[in-house]
């Protein structure tokens, strides 16, 4: 584990400026959006402006995340520090997994400015401590935060497992790496969608959760069980790549 915290604060303090402008842009753009909540706007016009600053704020953390990665990888080429990575005495999955780790950090403080920024922005337009869905009382505090982090977790495991995928292939070959990174990447998120009702199926046995209403009254276990396995899947053969047949 020493070895793995030491590349993280590496990676850390190596892209500090640009994690720090991520964070900080994410935090202004949901601060500015509670400053107008609180300027006492109607509902209509309040809505408005929770729809319109959080879902800027939610896309910047969700599109970040992939690019932050490949940055990550790409950089060392950039820089040509990749030399002194690939002679570090440590394996390949460990560098690896600590430039994951340093984006997973980024998207967790990221993701729950904006999940807690969220929810005083809703809250700020509802009466009471409780969110409701058609006229039900239907979350509590904890219960909102559970969904928005099942959510995140879940599309963080799968996008940053297919960038590390894409990624691990990409530097496995001499030639055409662009190429070879997009042409794994739509062969990835096709075989995802392909495979999607099948694993739905096959998953079904871990059953629901009932915390938000839903046409059936529960949210199945399945989709986002199968997504975090594909992600899985996909890191894997990312850094068996990396490990075995990367290019220096």
């Amino acid at each position: 584990m020493k070895p793995f915290f030491a590349l993280y604060v590496k990676e850390l303090k190596a892209n500090k400026t640009l994690f720090l402008f991520l964070l900080l842009l994410i935090a202004g753009l949901n601060a500015y959006g509670l400053i107008r909540i609180e300027d006492g706007l109607d509902f209509e016009e309040a809505f408005k402006q929770i729809f319109i600053w959080t879902t800027i704020a939610i896309f910047l953390v969700l599109l970040s995340l992939p690019f932050l990665l490949a940055h990550a990888f790409n950089s060392e080429w950039k820089s040509e520090t990749h030399y002194q990575m690939f002679a570090l005495p440590v394996s390949q999955y460990t560098v690896i997994l600590a430039k994951v780790a340093v984006v997973a950090s980024i998207g967790f403080v990221g993701g729950g400015i904006v999940i807690g920024s969220l929810y005083l922005l809703i809250l700020a337009n509802l009466p009471g401590q409780i969110l409701s869905f058609d006229g039900m009382e239907v979350t509590l505090f904890w219960d909102f935060v559970f969904m928005c982090g099942l959510g995140l977790v879940t599309y963080m495991v799968f996008i940053l497992g297919l960038v590390t995928g894409m990624e691990g292939i990409k530097f496995s070959v001499k030639r055409y790496r662009g190429l070879t990174a997009v042409a794994f990447f739509a062969l990835a998120v096709f075989l995802y969608i392909r495979f999607f009702q099948q694993g739905k199926m096959a998953l079904d046995f871990l059953g629901q959760i009932s915390i938000l209403p839903t046409p059936s009254g529960q949210i199945a276990w399945a989709p986002f069980v199968y997504t975090i396995l594909t992600g899985i899947i996909f890191m894997i053969i990312g850094l068996v790549m990396y490990e075995k047949r990367a290019e220096i």
